[in-house]
């Protein structure tokens, strides 16, 4: 789900500009129509599960006003399109150099979602809670139901990614650094969630890789994963949580989907991101392998210690990937893009995936 998104670097870096970051609002407005208000209900088994176990639970966001289409085509054309990526893959899960990144500017809001319903196309707005204040409201409200109700839930920071995309397309099996909700809002989607920190699923170094901003989220993935993954087929109304780094994929069924994705930072996985850089640094810089991933400790604060150092030298900062676009979006076509000019290629950072 969605840094939402901006995850490349230091996650602990990204985490302290959020809570720095005032709303580059082009929408200042916070209040919803009434009698509308966003709520989250929990069952009691959810309480219990909550960022230990994969869980479903029902909110009421597909009855807002804000995720309709005209909503949308508003919210598109008044978006900050350095914010936003449009991305096309194939259909096979396990080929994931099938995600590619479509040039947006230029193209209305209106042509952007008939892309979208015409086409194989995944729209990441992402940062909407910094440019419209409405959406920073809903998170907001969202967290204060979720920090009353969940024990010992308490987050530092969150954010927002919209996601827009079209009937059958998919999200290539991949982990996220922060902690994701997906709060699903229209359409219908089937979600694969697999064991966290299992090395039958996901390598140790892929995800020092992933916190230290040095790969993409994509995981190597072979069918066989399945048979140890909980299914999920959302509806509108759904929120879908699992735990902290918990591989997962996405497939759309059988019309456009919209969903909300929320990211989260706690003590806890703040400290999960120091240790997993501080092991990145160590055994790309130093050959050092198989250390611990404990998140307590003297040897921890040791190493972590000497990781800020080593980047507040500037010894620890790594390169980080870059998408080019191949495509433009053009609604017209049958995938809802076509090929660049060789001219027209420039590369991307941040969220230039789709996203989960």
């Amino acid at each position: 789900m969605v840094l939402s998104h901006q995850k490349v670097g230091s996650i602990n870096q990204h985490t302290d500009s959020i809570l720095s970051t005032a709303t580059e609002g082009i929408v200042t407005a916070s209040d919803f129509s009434q009698p509308w208000s966003p709520q989250v209900q929990l069952s009691a088994k959810n309480l219990t599960e909550f960022g230990q176990q994969p869980m479903s639970a029902t909110h009421n966001l597909h009855q807002a006003d804000l995720f309709s289409d005209a909503a949308l085509i508003e919210l598109l054309d008044n978006f900050p399109r350095q914010h936003l990526y449009a991305l096309t893959m194939g259909s096979d899960p396990r080929q994931t150099e099938g995600n590619r990144l479509a040039l947006q500017d230029g193209v209305s809001g209106s042509d952007l979602l008939r892309a979208v319903k015409r086409g194989r196309l995944w729209l990441n707005i992402t940062r909407i809670d910094r440019v419209d204040a409405r959406y920073r409201a809903l998170i907001d409200r969202l967290y204060e139901q979720l920090s009353t109700e969940v024990p010992g839930f308490s987050p530092l920071a969150s954010q927002g990614t919209l996601l827009i995309s079209s009937p059958h397309v998919m999200v290539y099996y991949h982990a996220d650094a922060p902690a994701t909700l997906l709060w699903h809002i229209r359409g219908r989607k089937r979600v694969w969630v697999y064991p966290a920190l299992d090395s039958r699923y996901m390598q140790r170094d892929h995800l020092e890789d992933i916190y230290a901003g040095t790969r993409h989220e994509y995981l190597p993935y072979t069918q066989s994963y399945d048979h140890g993954a909980v299914i999920y087929d959302l509806e509108p109304g759904q929120l879908l949580a699992w735990p902290l780094n918990a591989p997962h994929r996405v497939t759309n069924l059988d019309s456009v989907n919209v969903s909300l994705t929320t990211e989260h930072f706690t003590t806890q996985s703040r400290q999960r991101a120091r240790v997993y850089n501080a092991n990145h640094f160590l055994r790309t810089r130093l050959g050092l392998r198989n250390l611990s991933c404990r998140e307590s400790g003297i040897a921890t604060q040791v190493k972590t210690l000497f990781h800020r150092t080593a980047y507040k030298l500037g010894i620890g900062h790594m390169q980080t990937r870059r998408h080019i676009a191949t495509l433009r979006v053009d609604p017209d076509a049958p995938e809802g893009v076509i090929a660049l000019e060789t001219n027209e290629s420039i590369a991307a950072t941040g969220s230039a995936r789709a996203s989960l």
